[in-house]
């Protein structure tokens, strides 16, 4: 019931508000930057952060966050959320987890950013370590994005539930294995059983606010600050020199065309770009035909494709979070492993995919 409504109220709202935005803000603000800059590449770079920077806050960022944070503000002051640990805890403890942790992960469906900072209601470091490398694994609604609209779009529903359970598997055998090489055992978890009340509203709201101002101040300007980077790669053309050193791993190992693997690469900056930058990358080289991912890529191409996206290193608001949660040296060290476990599944499946 938390994922559903996580989902379907965060696509709402991120419909809404980027509807919003689009219909007003947005058009004044390219006019302004046009008559301050005039038309060219500085000025496409300009809107690619402050224009496309602020509509991916409000289209992935903060609806999901936002209604991510006021569920959880609604279940604590129920008292719900003592009894969804203690439900959960039996099962969580396989993998080395607490039961608190569930609330975390079910949030990580939405935006890894809020569940990272939710992990904090673990007791311990290797709790932290665990839920932050399970969160940095689940398919975000950016990475959901492209198994929807590469996979099951061109592909089939079938081929799209199979690369979910492949990160299900991934993810399942990261967290049975870090339960095991990590020293310790999960802390016990002691919880007061409260009856159920009705929450405040006044109280709820607030809560929700205070939780939704950090993610503000602290994610936003990354991703700002990377779509300006991203928008200055592209429009100055930067970005393409950056095919050749990635064609030995790109086209050799994971049998993906060229393009695929530069939006590998810079969808890190903002990962719900990944198929546009596919699409806008493929029409470049192979010609408007490309706008149909088959034009230039197969089936098997296409499950690879997002098996390596949604597997692969999250975007830059979850490491900075990540980085400020956990420590920069495990966040690198995180970001290594998860980028290895997502070519060796991306390699794998290109080898095997053939001969289903």
């Amino acid at each position: 019931a938390v994922f559903a409504v996580l989902f379907f109220v965060g696509e709402w709202l991120s419909v809404l508000l980027t509807t919003t935005w689009e219909a007003g803000p947005a058009p004044l603000l390219r006019r302004l930057v046009q008559e301050m800059v005039g038309a060219g590449a500085f000025a496409d770079t300009l809107l690619w952060g402050l224009d496309g920077g602020i509509y991916a806050a409000l289209a992935v960022g903060i609806p999901y966050i936002m209604t991510f944070y006021l569920i959880m503000a609604l279940l604590e002051d129920s008292g719900y959320v003592n009894a969804v640990a203690y439900l959960s805890d039996r099962l969580m403890r396989h993998v080395g987890l607490q039961g608190r942790a569930v609330i975390p992960l079910i949030a990580a469906a939405g935006c890894n950013v809020p569940a990272i900072m939710g992990a904090r209601v673990l007791t311990s470091r290797r709790e932290r370590l665990i839920a932050s490398t399970l969160i940095a694994l689940m398919p975000c609604s950016a990475r959901t994005a492209v198994i929807v609209g590469a996979v099951s779009l061109y592909v089939g529903w079938g081929w799209a539930l199979a690369v979910y359970g492949v990160i299900f598997a991934v993810g399942l055998s990261a967290g049975l294995g870090l339960n095991r090489l990590l020293p310790g055992q999960p802390g016990a978890l002691v919880k007061e059983m409260f009856p159920l009340r009705r929450p405040s509203p006044w109280l709820v709201l607030r809560k929700t606010w205070t939780r939704l101002r950090d993610f503000v101040w602290v994610a936003a300007p990354i991703i700002i600050g990377g779509s300006l980077l991203l928008g200055a790669l592209y429009e100055t053309g930067i970005v393409w020199h950056f095919s050749r050193p990635l064609a030995p791993l790109v086209e050799g190992w994971l049998g993906l065309p060229a393009v695929a693997g530069l939006t590998l690469l810079f969808a890190i900056l903002r990962k719900e770009l990944a198929l546009q930058l596919l699409i806008a990358f493929a029409v470049v080289v192979y010609g408007s035909a490309a706008t149909n991912l088959n034009a230039f890529m197969s089936d098997h191409q296409l499950v690879v494709y997002a098996l390596v996206s949604c597997l692969s290193v999250p975007c830059a608001s979850t490491i900075a979070v990540l980085g400020r949660e956990i420590g920069w040296r495990a966040t690198f060290l995180l970001a290594v492993a998860i980028l290895g476990v997502a070519l060796l599944v991306g390699g794998v499946a290109h080898r095997l995919l053939p001969l289903v």
